[in-house]
């Protein structure tokens, strides 16, 4: 199955290459997806008018199909630029849900295509409007916020047995006391006890799934000795490593 989607995808290429028609620019899309996510109608509408002498793409074998197949692709990436751009995902969603289901009502490729254009601007139109809010400036700093703690909290799982709290502010591009300030707001603690928190929730599964010794997870996990992790560990749990792995070992009984 994948060996025959892997030689339909080389052959199509090379059908593309042979007759120099390809898809239209990559950077076409992105300003348009540009335009919506800025609430800029004029320049969307600049872009919807371009034309090229590449194609749309194919996907789906009959033809109506095809059409409506990508007038969803563009709803839904119009959507995504809208969220981007501060509204509200429900409501992005909400008018995504409306247009595609009357996309699927529609019998004639001419209408499908001009209400395709008319939702991209109903999309940039919204975050126009959205832009003037101080509520959206608002969503948009808290999104922002967000995606700073979500790479903090990606780089500490990815390096979570050998993690430098250095290395995380370095990798979220923002000071410690700043990123304490996020995790204090959105986790409810310090960078550092969020860490911690982390760890002994791995150390858990180790103690529960693994054979390791106590010793063998402490050391694993950059405590600087059995007895911290030990104090660690009751601290968050309520009981000792020993004590966590009886109680396991109990249950599966």
């Amino acid at each position: 199955m994948e060996e025959n989607l892997n030689r339909n995808i080389v052959n199509k290429i090379f059908d593309m290459q042979e007759t120099e028609i390809c898809h239209n620019p990559y950077d076409h899309e992105q300003r348009k997806l540009f335009s919506i996510e800025s609430g800029d109608l004029r320049q969307l509408r600049r872009c919807q008018r371009e034309k090229y002498e590449g194609k749309l793409g194919r996907v789906a074998d009959e033809d109506l199909r095809n059409d409506k197949n990508i007038a969803i692709i563009v709803i839904t990436l119009a959507s995504r630029a809208a969220i981007r751009g501060g509204i509200s995902p429900e409501l992005a969603f909400t008018m995504a849900d409306n247009y595609i289901c009357d996309i699927e009502r529609q019998k004639d490729k001419k209408v499908i295509a001009k209400k395709a254009e008319e939702y991209e601007e109903e999309f940039a139109r919204q975050v126009m409007e959205a832009k003037k809010s101080p509520e959206t400036n608002h969503y948009v700093e808290k999104a922002k916020d967000l995606n700073l703690i979500n790479k903090a909290k990606d780089y500490i799982y990815k390096h979570l047995h050998n993690v430098d709290i250095h290395r995380v502010w370095e990798e979220t591009g923002i000071n410690g006391d700043y990123l304490c300030r996020l995790f204090q707001k959105y986790e409810g603690c310090s960078v550092e006890k969020y860490i911690r928190k982390e760890k002994i929730k791995q150390a858990k599964e180790l103690l529960q799934y693994s054979n390791y010794q106590i010793q063998e997870i402490s050391e694993y996990l950059s405590f600087s000795n059995q007895s911290s992790f030990t104090k660690c560990f009751k601290l968050e749990t309520g009981m000792t490593p020993k004590e966590f792995r009886k109680s396991c070992f109990k249950q599966t009984r």
